[in-house]
């Protein structure tokens, strides 16, 4: 019997679920939204929300677009209850069914030690983590979700560094700069070998803090509170902003959205650069991740590049070594 490999970049952000074969990938993201306790919100009408309540070793969560959702600005996420759930819950999204395979990332950070050695405790950990059942709670009473059959653990940001191409330029550093929603992490690999000297993380540097400057500014020119999804969906999407039926100038929400990127790219810039050093020697500088696309334009490296298919890098490189490694 075959078995079907869900990909999955357990973001702070977003949940992203990659599966498919080459050419015929299928993609699903799902905002990484959860809160502790039963909190089921039902909606009226065929294509409202309708939140769903999970039970797990730790703990039951409330997963709903619409929750005062939990900060997952913590350093035990990634084998937390609360990320086993979100993972649970997207891969029920994705229609995931057993027996089913499951690849997942843990940052550079987590996946090595400090001498460069497999932290074989840290991997082990997220691999019970998504081995460990979760149940939905129905009418009918608690349901069991599929548990992986195998659950792959690999290094963000790796894959997609070494499977950069960078033409006759092999012995050239490559770096990949992730731009999270909550953190940017920096990878740096020469030749097949990761330097740890030049890799790190910035944290609290990412889309949510370009968020976060954007309103506040809008909400000080305006003089009204902004709702969080109103100021994000008028950053990212350059959606326009309605207050009491009407529409905030394009000159203010302009103005307000350059000058939060601006602010952010800058620090981003000098954080990398003090942690990588240079990226002067880079063949290639690639930009993945949420924020890739809102700050490719304003970094100042004339060699950096969006991955094209940022969200999804990390899912996709993945998806490629293993099923490479698994014809």
């Amino acid at each position: 019997m075959s078995i079907t490999l869900f990909s999955c970049d357990d973001g702070f952000g977003d949940i992203k679920i990659l599966q498919g074969d080459p050419g015929q990938r299928i993609r699903h993201t799902l905002p990484s939204r959860a809160q502790s306790g039963d909190w089921y919100q039902a909606g009226l009408g065929t294509a409202a929300e309708e939140s769903a309540v999970y039970e797990t070793e730790g703990g039951t969560f409330t997963v709903g677009e619409s929750l005062q959702a939990e900060d997952t600005r913590f350093s035990d996420y990634a084998v937390s209850p609360l990320n086993r759930v979100l993972v649970a819950h997207a891969l029920r999204h994705a229609g995931a069914r057993a027996p089913f395979a499951l690849a997942v990332g843990l940052p550079l950070r987590d996946y090595f030690r400090a001498n460069g050695t497999p932290n074989e405790g840290r991997i082990a950990a997220k691999r019970q983590n998504h081995l460990t059942p979760v149940r939905l709670r129905t009418i009918d009473g608690p349901v069991d979700l599929p548990v992986p059959q195998v659950v792959h653990i690999l290094p963000q940001s790796l894959v997609v560094a070494m499977g950069a191409d960078i033409g006759d330029e092999e012995d050239a550093p490559v770096a990949v700069v992730d731009v999270g929603s909550r953190t940017t992490d920096i990878t740096v690999v020469q030749q097949g070998r990761v330097d740890f000297t030049r890799c790190g993380t910035l944290p609290d540097l990412g889309v949510a803090a370009a968020i976060d400057r954007f309103q506040g500014a809008v909400e000080d020119a305006t003089g009204q509170r902004l709702t969080r999804n109103v100021a994000q969906n008028a950053l990212i999407h350059q959606k326009p902003i309605k207050l009491y039926g009407q529409a905030v100038a394009a000159d203010i929400v302009n103005h307000a959205r350059a000058k939060a990127i601006q602010a952010i790219a800058a620090s981003m810039t000098h954080g990398v650069e003090q942690q990588a050093r240079t990226l002067a020697d880079c063949a290639a500088v690639i930009l993945i991740g949420g924020g890739a696309y809102l700050f490719a334009d304003v970094l100042p490296w004339p060699h950096a590049r969006a991955h094209a298919d940022p969200v999804f890098a990390n899912a996709d490189a993945w998806h490629t070594l293993l099923e490479a490694q698994n014809p």
